[in-house]
C-alpha cells in the first residue's frame, strides 16, 4: 500500500477527531499529517529568510466532508467531498503582515519553494497546498477506503 503512513493518519487521528463533521474551517495543525507539517514548517522558514518581516499563516488545514460540499457548491472548490484537506495532507495558506492577515505576500516564491520540497500547488487555487500530486488523488481515495473497511 502506497500510501498507508497518510491512511493510519487518517483512521487514528482524524476520524476520531471533534472536528471530523466540522461545519466551519479548521486549523488545527495536529490534523495534518506529520510528515507534510514538517515540509510545511521549513518551507515558511524558506520564506521567513526572504522575507523576515512575513510570517506564512495556515488558514484552514482539515476539512469535513460536510464543509467540503459547502465549497462546492458555492463554487469555492473543484472537489465535491474527500479534498486532500479532509486526509490532512492540504492546507490553504495566507500571510501575517504587520500582525494583519493579508493575501499580499510573495506566492510566486512561496510556491516555488512548496515545489522545490516535492508538495503539489494547484493552478487554480493560490493558496492551496497539498502533500501528493494531483493525479494520485484517486489512488489515495481507495486505498483509504479499503484501509477503513478492512
Amino acid at each position: 500500500m502506497k500510501y498507508e503512513n497518510i491512511c493510519k493518519h487518517f483512521s487514528d487521528n482524524i476520524i476520531n477527531s471533534e472536528s471530523y463533521e466540522s461545519s466551519k474551517p479548521v486549523r488545527n495543525t495536529e490534523l495534518l499529517l506529520p510528515e507534510f507539517y514538517n515540509i510545511l514548517i521549513y518551507c515558511f522558514n524558506e520564506y521567513r529568510k526572504k522575507y523576515p518581516n512575513q510570517n506564512v499563516y495556515i488558514t484552514e488545514t482539515y476539512r469535513s466532508n460536510v464543509l467540503q460540499q459547502k465549497y462546492f457548491k458555492t463554487g469555492k472548490s473543484k472537489i465535491r467531498n474527500n479534498g486532500m484537506h479532509h486526509f490532512g495532507i492540504a492546507a490553504d495558506v495566507a500571510f501575517l503582515i504587520n500582525d494583519k492577515l493579508s493575501y499580499k505576500g510573495d506566492y510566486n516564491f512561496l510556491r516555488r519553494v512548496f515545489k522545490e520540497n516535492n508538495l503539489t500547488v494547484l493552478d487554480w487555487e493560490l493558496g492551496h497546498v497539498q502533500f501528493i500530486p494531483v493525479p494520485e488523488q484517486n489512488t489515495l481515495r481507495r486505498e483509504i477506503n479499503s484501509y477503513i473497511n478492512e
